[in-house]
């Protein structure tokens, strides 16, 4: 081989090595600031970050694509270099015009080529690309207890149990948890909503204690829209829900009626039937109260319950617009399990109530078949304590005169 053969040889391998070190200084990013979490906010600002000091090039673009289709053009880009003790880091800015894209898609983020350099040997980028998905919702939350858990109690401030989301969140107008007593909704309770560093929470506003019965299912639910992304308030939460199972394990007193004004009207005529509690309750969408014939073998006639707040009572009544009962047939009242329910305290409803109706001329002595109903009252329906001498007290349903 010639002199001026290894001449050549030499100056075309250094050539082929310049373009191999050219091509492999080309600027490739090692993160961005889309597409490891769901990307929930507008078209506003995409990150990108390299290993190396960077500079923008005149023509640099950018375009966002679905299905094979433009739907978004870069309006400028900006760079920025961070030299530390241990490197220099290049940052390019990409900036769209803010618009939300459609939700339940995905998106690519091409980055043309030429639109960047590295600062260092002034190599230029090759086409990269970077891949984001906008969901339908704001994604599955997770409680800080198991579904399926046992509970016994609030804690010593009221709280229950908090669920977090894997995106900052905020709350959409005042929403409220639900809480449900053997599919009963017997509570509600302000939502208070916030974010975390990468995460959206929410948890009840509960005040006070509360105690949940032994081996009663209940459910926290936390309905569909309360909750929305940070920056999109279209993307909302779907309904959470945490179902447990009470532990309290002493007796919980259950919710019971003081007064009926049936223990003093024993006309054979049913009009309005009267409960009165001494504490706040509430009435179940679409309960009512029912006669029954006999010891409940034959429903007879029901009507819609509905409350009447009175002072420091609350009144369950039903019309039963003058149904007219038959001396010489035997009837029990009955309040339905669950019809009732205290509105504060213990979430606790009304056990089954009977009044036992008899009596062969009209409708005579009423027997209330639960021994709850003990305490005993004037005939003006006021609840006493010490019966007075020679006056006509009522208790279960019967009346006494006070020795």
């Amino acid at each position: 081989m010639t002199t001026a053969m290894r001449k050549a040889l030499l100056s075309f391998g250094s050539l082929v090595l310049t373009t191999v070190s050219a091509m492999a200084a080309a600027p490739l990013p090692e993160s961005c600031t889309a597409g490891d979490r769901p990307f929930t906010r507008p078209l506003d600002e995409i990150g990108f970050f390299f290993d190396g000091g960077i500079k923008l090039l005149d023509g640099a673009v950018a375009t966002v694509k679905c299905d094979g289709e433009i739907v978004a053009t870069s309006e400028r880009m900006e760079v920025s270099n961070y030299t530390s003790s241990k490197r220099t880091q290049g940052s390019l800015a990409i900036f769209f015009d803010g618009r939300n894209l459609p939700k339940g898609k995905e998106y690519t983020l091409y980055v043309a080529p030429g639109s960047i350099a590295s600062e260092a040997d002034g190599a230029e980028n090759t086409e990269f690309t970077q891949t984001f998905s906008i969901p339908d919702n704001i994604g599955p939350a997770r409680f800080d207890v198991k579904d399926g858990t046992t509970i016994a109690q609030t804690s010593r401030y009221g709280g229950l149990c908090t669920c977090y989301w894997g995106i900052e969140t905020e709350a959409v107008g005042e929403p409220s948890f639900i809480l449900y007593r053997e599919g009963v909704a017997v509570r509600e309770f302000p939502a208070y909503i916030t974010w975390d560093w990468d995460l959206g929470q929410a948890y009840p506003k509960i005040e006070g204690g509360m105690r949940f019965e032994k081996g009663v299912h209940y459910s926290l639910v936390l309905p569909a829209g309360s909750a929305h992304a940070m920056y999109r308030d279209d993307i909302v939460n779907e309904e959470v829900t945490l179902n447990f199972i009470g532990g309290y394990e002493e007796t919980i007193p259950p919710l019971n009626y003081v007064w009926c004004n049936l223990f003093t009207d024993h006309s054979d005529v049913l009009n309005v039937v009267s409960f009165t509690y001494d504490r706040p309750v509430h009435v179940v969408e679409g309960a009512k109260l029912q006669l029954w014939e006999g010891d409940g073998n034959k429903l007879v006639k029901e009507a819609d319950a509905y409350l009447d707040i009175q002072a420091n009572c609350w009144v369950v009544s039903a019309d039963f617009g003058g149904f007219q009962m038959l001396s010489e047939t035997g009837y029990t009242f009955v309040i339905p399990e669950g019809a009732v329910i205290a509105e504060d305290g213990d979430p606790v409803v009304n056990p089954h109530n009977a009044i036992v109706l008899k009596g062969s001329s009209g409708i005579g002595d009423i027997h209330p078949d639960d021994k709850d109903s003990a305490p005993a009252y004037d005939v003006s329906g006021r609840r006493i304590i010490t019966p007075r001498p020679g006056m006509i007290y009522i208790q279960n349903g019967r009346k006494y005169i006070g020795i």
